[in-house]
């Protein structure tokens, strides 16, 4: 996981909010870790500058924070909002 220039506030028009909780639901990457499918974590930071095609403000590569103290990246298409009754 790269980072160049993490922004660690909530930029408008991205796609969750900084300490939203989302749960990984996959990707058809190759590149995907399926460790990470079906875990809940928190939005941690939005990256715009590693080089992954990333387009400024919508489609940052996405940094959740999980329980066990892992920190991974992901797209939007790979994470949904994790909403509690």
């Amino acid at each position: 996981m790269a980072q160049a220039n993490p922004i660690h506030q909530d930029v408008m028009g991205a796609p969750f909010n900084i300490g939203a909780m989302v749960r990984v639901i996959g990707s058809g990457d190759e590149t995907f870790d399926e460790r990470f499918l079906d875990k809940v974590g928190q939005v941690e930071y939005y990256e715009y500058e590693c080089g992954c095609g990333q387009i400024f403000p919508e489609q940052p590569m996405i940094g959740v924070r999980f329980s066990t103290g892992e920190l991974e990246e992901f797209w939007e298409e790979e994470l949904i909002r994790e909403v509690y009754n």
